[in-house]
């Protein structure tokens, strides 16, 4: 230690005056004081008076002496009342020179002042105090009266700048008497006076008067006798034996030790807090006041700390006091310490609460503080703010966890303007920021999320003026802190930000960073996989062109773009198009036309189509996944927009041979002859035609019979619509064409023939009406029927021509004729996604819709045309604007047909009734008397409608169009009634099973707008859920009958000619869009009611429906667009449904994967068809596959014959070949899977992971001839499965497999050690290089499956597996063996800091202490736990305890050993050591000495040889005693006096502080001569125990009160050996 003395205690006399000047800072005036400004200070007073005088601080300081009588204060300021004269004694004799009291002083100006200048009388200068005491009845030291005003800066004035109290004076032995007159000898020493006084007595020398006195006067000074001998002689034989330098250093010592320890405090610790006292409100207010100037001492207001300013108000009334930082915190250390106090009796839990209380008045005084930015003198406000909780937190007053997270919530919710200052409270804070994962990270988030918000202000032209700093401070923490930005579930969202500006500052160093960071986090993240890069480009264009919404107008120029950024190669870009558009498992005729204007444009933009559109012919001729149909209709289409050369190919064919391989058209290699056969003739020259009919000639398709066939049907349609051709009717006309029986050429033919007819019934009007009603022009008009169109539009359906029907649309939409632009509209909203895709769609809604406007300005429309356009309108989801005109014309057209008089429909049914009500006359008779109509009227009237449909059916003679009226009609009376009847009417229906009742009467109810679709569906399903457990055949039965009525037909097989039709038709396709899938729900109870208790003829319907074209249709679209639905719906996977559910659900996914039933799945073996699913696998068939395989493994799972593990086995080794191979996207196919089968094939793979690794945890050496390169080959294949089949419930089931993981991580370690042992002795340094490099490869391989583990939550794995997995990581990292691989180490360290993520803090707590004990600790284990050093842990408290005798305790040797079994037991059982309190500090302590050994092994003193050394372990070498009155030690005395100093200077290079060795000296006594060498090793010798000692940081206070004594701190001072100063 040294000898600067200790806070609170005054610094000596001599060091006052040596040193410089007191600086005093004064933050405002003080009240002005009597002193003259052009006066020095005096600074020398003769020594005999300054017993007369009293300090002036001693004054104002000291207690009042209790008086009967309360001194009060004068009103006057600056002057000082001496004492009356009559209170001092009269001097005894002495001269009454200038020697008098203070008033005499005060009255002579010229004596007070050394330089004669004037002084105040009532002045009390601040000068040095003189050593000595004063005299007891000295006048100096009675009480003196200072008049001031009633405040306390009055008083503060006539105070003296320190606030230190004088230092008494200095007392010696002898004192004044210690000189005499010669001859008189020296003084009686004990005798305690002060130095240099004698007070006058008369018999003293400097009392008599003589010249020489006068003259020279009176010297001090001893008089020394010159010597005339040395004092050699006397010395010299005490020196000259062998013992004589250890006597001189024995000596030298003694009289060293005692001057230490006659220097040190010894007395108890005597500090007390600071009291608080009850004051008025006004002098709270002036002590506030003088706390704030500087002049004003603390020691004086330590007295009276007002009661009641804590928490924000002291912080508050601080900031408006504008008090100097050093004396706020010492206000808040004081009223801290009380309040703390007052707690502690509730108990430890209550000075916790208040810290933390603390802490938050803290922030929110802040809070307040920085809410008023903006407002006056807010710069200076919040400077002090934020310094004033800086220094708090820096003075460790605040629990710092929660201010640093208060800190970092703010900086995450600020908003932009006030991110200048939660990133500069950031700065102040960074390193403790930074320096803990836990708030690292969050720190590193929160500066990312701001980035990104910044970049987008940016972007928006919003620059913000913080940018540059915001900029600097992520620079700052990459460089700096670059781990923290260590998280894979964010970065790929922020990376880009983060780029954009490291590549702002364009240095080598960040941009090298980022890089680093962006692969370890790749590493990290769980969709870093190893994919084939062309899977993934296939895929992301097939979900791009599965996702285009044909609502709206296709963009074909930015689609082409999107496709050609995906895949740049143009043929594998053309063939992967043409997939699309001919695969079995997509539907719709608009994947043709989308894709020829997709080749329409890449042809433009210079591809060869030819060679794209041959080489994929080429390539997928033989495969039944595609229809061949599909490609040959492109080209065609592209034949028509002479894209494709015709005549080219005919050439092609000729040069090839091709002609000449194949002449059986049904042959897949057939399809270059067939080509020929499905392309248009028209637009090609007659050459070309001649060419084709020669290549044809040998073949069995003839060009002749194609000739005579599109005659004969030419003529049959021009029969079936004579109007059209202008041609007479024929009574006796057949039925419409064959179209089944026509190729693919003469339908081609038909449409642009039919389209050439259309055309010519164009008329041009020159009076044709506009939306303007003043203004007719000219224009074409189309004069066909609706009759007509309809039979047009019906065949160019059939033959699947859409392109033509456009056209066909487009010139019909010119008529005037309301019917017929409904007809049109219904064509255009029916086949939408082809006119979208072929680009007609906008353009045609926009003709019938002006078209029909323009016909609303003449006469009112129909209510046909209305219907159809409102359907339209939703399906183009036009504006508002439309819709309302459309809903006005319909409540228009409602009133339009009411008949004025207001009779109720009752009043006419007796005529009626008396009349046959059969005849359709008389039903329109009945609905049109009236205009209202009760419910039972309703219903009579409802019964005669049906009674008169089954009597026309019975006929033939049904007309199902006034059907739809006579509905209509009804239904307006009253809606709610009309809803009712039917509902019943439909029920009974059902549950009776009039099946053709039904199905003749849905299509009109339907078409008419009586009911909708998804109001039937709703009615059948409950019906369904009601009857199949009374009735289940016929409830299986109805199933079938009410799908086969509202599944969609397909058009190209048979068109619906009638418009009543048509419509139905159109609201069967809306089926496709019910987000709820009621129709799965019909399909559903279908499925749950078969049984084999039905009749041969309903399971015949059943299973025809299964294998229908329309339901898979309906299953393969929802299969599509939501698997999760269609699975939940049907039940597909599902344990707990019926085997023969389960079987028709197998029978239906088998058609839907295989619908050519070319693989024959539900002949073989389960574990057979999850390999042929496996192996058939392809971006197209994928969600059929995966709805398969679900499938496959419930039925296994439900048979008791085949084992759910063989499954799972056979669906592993296809995937294993699948990867080998890397063609089929096994990947998806396992992604896709439910969570149970992923979770039984991922705990598959693990157990092979496990098992194969089992060798780390045996304890002899690794093989080396195990190849790294196939473990790397078999860990890579399973690790990829493993990553994709890892489900959120994977964990459920895995506390087994995480339990192996832990040893396997241990086994890991101790293999590593082992190597090192043999890389330590060098000893086959190759093959450990080689052991090391295997044992990183399953490293990696568990690491990985540890990132798995963690990546999804788990409830019932707890946090004790968590921590064992983290604490293996942590013996990786930091194994000196694996620093030799620093990729790996790197890695271990990476997954380690991602799994410490997810920990609890009283886990990471918890393992922060056991890392603590382990003296291979680095700094990455304190970022990883968060928990670093205490701020304290440099201090500790050696406390002695009873020594042991030496025959009782151990050995060095034995004690050694323990020390080293407690040592292993700690690596081997870590949670041992956590479990015993204070088992990690001992620990640490005998590692420290151990390594105190090792230091003095390597170097030890200068010794005996004969004499042993004590042994270090925790004992204290004793000092010995000397003392001058021992006798002259013998030779072997001495030899052990200087060993034992040997070893006192070992112990002082390892000694905390001198204290302890005082302590130890006196404790310790000195043997004696008799004991001889024996003895010195049986003598008690002292242990210290060395114990924490925490620092009390609120007791830490400059001034702690009036009373200050030498150990008067908050830090007893006699701990540290502190010296008397």
């Amino acid at each position: 230690m040294t000898s600067r003395p200790g806070p609170g205690i005054p610094e000596p006399l001599q060091q006052r005056g040596s040193g410089g000047h007191v600086r005093v800072h004064s933050r405002r005036p003080s009240r002005p004081s009597n002193i003259p400004q052009h006066l020095p200070l005096q600074d020398c007073i003769d020594p005999n008076l300054e017993a007369d005088r009293r300090p002036t601080e001693e004054t104002l300081t000291k207690p009042r002496a209790p008086t009967n009588t309360k001194p009060k204060l004068a009103p006057l300021d600056g002057i000082q009342i001496a004492a009356p004269e009559s209170t001092r004694p009269p001097p005894r004799g002495m001269p009454q020179l200038f020697f008098s009291n203070l008033a005499n002083i005060a009255s002579d100006p010229w004596l007070q002042s050394p330089r004669g200048q004037p002084v105040n009388a009532g002045m009390n200068l601040p000068v040095p105090r003189r050593p000595g005491p004063s005299p007891a009845g000295d006048a100096s030291q009675q009480r003196r009266h200072i008049p001031s005003f009633s405040t306390a800066k009055v008083e503060a004035s006539a105070r003296p700048l320190s606030s230190d109290a004088s230092i008494p004076a200095v007392i010696f032995p002898g004192g004044s008497m210690a000189y005499h007159s010669p001859g008189q000898g020296f003084a009686d020493p004990t005798i305690l006076e002060t130095a240099d006084l004698f007070p006058w007595t008369g018999n003293h020398p400097e009392d008599i008067m003589s010249e020489a006195l006068v003259k020279a006067g009176i010297s001090n000074k001893a008089q020394i006798m010159n010597e005339t001998n040395t004092a050699r002689p006397s010395l010299w034989s005490n020196l000259k034996n062998k013992s004589g330098l250890s006597q001189l250093s024995s000596l030298f010592v003694q009289v060293l030790e005692k001057r230490q320890s006659c220097g040190r405090l010894t007395a108890p610790n005597a500090f007390k807090p600071p009291p608080r006292l009850t004051l008025r409100d006004s002098t709270r207010e002036t002590w506030l006041h003088d706390l704030a100037n500087p002049t004003v001492g603390l020691r004086r207001l330590s007295r009276t700390i007002p009661h009641g300013i804590t928490g924000k108000a002291l912080l508050e009334q601080c900031l408006n006091k504008n008090i100097p930082i050093p004396r706020a915190l010492w206000l808040a250390k004081c009223v801290g310490i009380n309040e703390m106090r007052s707690h502690k009796r509730k108990g430890q839990a209550g000075t916790i609460t208040w810290v933390r209380g603390w802490t938050g008045s803290v922030e929110q005084f802040l809070e307040n503080t920085i809410s008023t930015i903006g407002q006056q003198d807010w710069k200076p406000r919040i400077t002090y703010a934020l310094q004033l909780a800086t220094h708090l937190y820096k003075e460790h007053l605040l629990e710092e966890d929660h201010y640093l997270d208060w800190v970092l919530n703010n900086l995450e919710t600020c908003s932009a303007e006030r991110l200048f200052l939660w990133l500069l409270l950031a700065s102040v804070y960074w390193r403790d920021l930074t320096s803990s994962r836990r708030r690292g990270k969050r720190l590193a988030d929160s500066v990312l999320i701001h980035a990104q918000k910044l970049r987008r202000l940016e972007e928006e032209g919003q620059a913000s003026p913080v940018q540059d700093f915001f900029e600097s401070t992520i620079i700052k923490l990459l460089v700096t802190s670059p781990v923290c930005l260590l998280n894979p579930k964010v970065w790929d969202k922020y990376w880009a930000n983060l780029d954009y500006i490291v590549q702002k500052r364009s240095h080598p160093q960040y941009s090298h960073i980022v890089a680093d960071l962006n692969r370890r986090n790749k590493r990290l993240s769980p969709s870093d996989r190893m994919f084939n890069t062309t899977q993934d480009k296939t895929r992301r264009i097939l979900q791009l062109l599965d996702s285009i919404n044909y609502n709206v107008t296709v963009s074909i120029e930015q689609l082409a773009t999107e496709c050609m950024e995906l895949m740049a190669d143009p043929r594998s870009l053309m063939s992967m198009v043409l997939q699309w558009a001919s695969t079995l498992y997509r539907d719709g005729s608009h994947r043709v036309y989308l894709t020829t204007r997709l080749l329409r444009r890449w042809s433009s933009l210079g591809f060869d189509i030819d060679d794209g559109i041959l080489s994929h012919l080429r390539a997928v001729g033989s495969n039944t996944a595609y229809e061949s149909r599909n490609v040959f209709r492109i080209i065609a289409e592209l034949v028509r927009s002479k894209t494709f050369s015709i005549g080219k190919y005919l050439q092609w064919l000729i040069a090839t041979g091709s002609v000449n391989q194949c002449q059986d058209f049904d042959s897949p290699s057939a399809w270059p002859l067939r080509l020929i056969t499905e392309i248009p003739l028209t637009g090609n020259t007659e050459p070309v035609l001649n060419l084709r009919r020669t290549l044809l000639r040998g073949t069995n398709y003839s060009a002749e019979a194609e000739e005579q066939l599109l005659d004969e049907a030419e003529w049959a349609i021009q029969r079936q619509v004579p109007g059209l051709f202008d041609m007479d009717l024929f009574p006796d006309h057949q039925a419409s064409v064959d179209t089944r029986a026509l190729s693919t050429t003469v339908k081609l033919e038909l449409g642009v023939w039919l389209r050439s007819q259309v055309a010519s019934n164009v008329t041009i009007i020159d009076h044709v009406p506009t939306k303007d009603p003043s203004i007719e022009e000219s224009g074409a008009v189309c004069m066909i029927s609706v009759q007509d169109f309809n039979v047009v539009r019906s065949y160019l359906e059939e033959f699947d021509d859409l392109s033509i029907l456009a056209d066909v649309v487009g010139i019909v939409c010119t008529s005037l004729d309301s019917n017929v632009l409904a007809s049109a509209a219904d064509t255009i909203n029916f086949n939408y996604k082809a006119f979208s895709a072929i680009g007609a769609f906008k353009s045609l809604f926009e003709k019938v819709t002006m078209k029909y406007i323009t016909i609303r300005t003449i006469k009112f429309p129909e209510k046909e045309l209305l219907l159809s356009l409102a359907d339209l309108a939703r399906t183009a989801r036009v504006d508002g604007k439309l819709t309302q005109l459309l809903a006005y014309d319909l409540s228009r057209y409602e009133l339009k047909n009411s008949v004025a008089a207001c009779s109720p429909v009752s009043d006419n049914m007796a005529d009626t009734m008396s009349t046959f009500i059969d005849a359709d006359d008389e039903i329109d008779r009945i609905l049109s008397s009236g205009t209202s109509i009760d419910q039972q009227i309703m219903t009579r009237v409802f019964a005669k409608i049906m009674l008169n449909l089954e009597e026309h059916s019975s006929k033939g003679s049904l007309q199902p169009e006034n059907l739809s009226a006579w509905f209509c009609r009804l239904r307006s009376f009253d809606e709610n009634a009309f809803e009712k009847i039917l509902t019943g009417w439909l029920e009974s229906v059902l549950v009776n099973r009039r099946i053709q009742s039904f199905l003749r009467t849905l299509p009109s109810l339907i078409a008419s707008g009586c009911i909708s679709m998804f109001q039937f569906l709703d009615i059948s399903k409950r019906f369904i859920s009601k009857r199949k457990s009374i009735d289940p055949s016929g409830t299986c039965q109805m199933s079938v009958e009410i799908l086969e009525a509202v599944l969609p037909w397909d058009p190209t097989s048979k068109s619906p000619v009638t418009q009543y039709h048509y419509r139905y038709c159109l609201e069967q396709q809306k089926i496709y869009q019910d987000p709820e899938g009621r129709i799965l729900q019909v399909v559903q109870g279908m499925v749950d009611t078969y049984s084999a208790q039905l009749s041969s003829s309903v399971k015949t319907q059943v299973t025809t429906m299964l294998c229908s074209d329309r339901l898979r249709k309906l299953v393969r679209y929802f299969a599509i667009q939501d698997t999760k639905m269609l699975a939940a719906s049907l039940r597909i996977g599902k344990h707990s449904v019926p085997d023969e559910t389960r079987a028709n659900i197998k029978v239906l996914l088998d058609g839907l994967l295989d619908p050519g039933d070319h693989s024959n799945l539900c002949q073989k073996p389960l574990e057979q068809q999850i390999s042929i699913v496996v192996e058939s696998a392809s971006v197209w068939s994928l969600p059929f596959c995966q709805l398969e395989i679900r499938q496959l493994f419930a039925i296994g799972m439900a048979s008791p014959d085949v084992s759910i593990d063989s499954i799972s086995a056979a669906l592993l080794d296809s995937i294993k070949r699948a990867v080998e191979k890397d063609e089929s996207p096994w990947s998806d196919l396992v992604v896709g899977l439910d969570g149970d089968l992923r979770n039984q094939i991922c705990e598959h793979a693990e157990r092979e992971i496990l098992n194969a690794s089992a060798f780390l945890n045996n304890n002899a050496i690794l093989d080396c001839n195990r190849s790294t390169t196939e473990d790397g080959a078999f860990l890579r294949k399973y690790l990829m499965v493993i990553d994709l089949a890892a489900s959120d419930s994977m964990k459920n089931s895995q506390n087994q497999a995480v339990l192996a993981l832990v040893e396997r991580l241990k086994g890991m370690s101790e293999a590593l050690g082992r190597l090192y042992e043999k890389f330590k002795h060098n000893t086959h340094a190759g093959g450990v290089t080689a052991s090391v490099t295997l044992l990183c490869t399953w490293l990696s391989a568990l690491l990985r499956l540890t990132l798995i583990h963690d990546l999804v939550p788990s409830q019932k794995l707890g946090h004790q597996h968590q921590a064992q997995l983290l604490w293996s990581l942590r013996a990786l990292f930091t194994h000196p063996l694996l620093q030799l691989f620093p990729s790996t180490a790197e890695y271990v360290f990476d997954v380690a800091l991602f799994l410490s993520d997810s920990l609890l803090d009283d886990v990471r707590s918890h393992l922060s202490k056991i890392a603590s004990g382990k003296a291979a600790d680095d700094d990455r284990c304190t970022f990883i736990f968060g928990v670093g050093p205490s701020q304290d842990g440099w201090l500790a408290l050696a406390k002695p305890v009873p020594a042991v005798n030496v025959q009782q305790a151990s050995s060095p040797a034995q004690l050694q050993a323990q020390h080293l079994h407690i040592a292993h037991s700690t690596q081997q059982n870590p949670s041992h050591l956590s479990q015993m309190p204070g088992l990690a500090s001992i620990q640490r302590s005998l590692n420290q000495q151990h390594q105190q050994q090792q230091t003095h092994a390597q170097g030890p003193p200068r010794a005996y040889p004969q004499y042993s050394q004590p042994p270090q372990h925790n004992k204290i070498i004793p000092q010995m005693q000397r003392m001058t009155s021992s006798p002259q030690p013998t030779q072997h005395q001495q030899l052990q006096q200087m060993q034992q100093m040997q070893g006192l200077a070992q112990q002082r290079n390892t000694q905390s502080s001198p204290m302890q060795l005082q302590r130890q000296a006196t404790s310790s006594p000195q043997p004696s001569a008799s004991t001889g060498k024996g003895s010195l090793g049986k003598q008690e010798k002292p242990e210290a125990k060395v114990l924490p000692f925490p620092l009390r940081r609120w007791e830490i206070l400059p001034d702690s009160g009036g009373n200050p004594l030498a150990n008067d701190t908050a830090i007893s001072l006699s701990l540290f050996g502190a010296r008397k100063v």
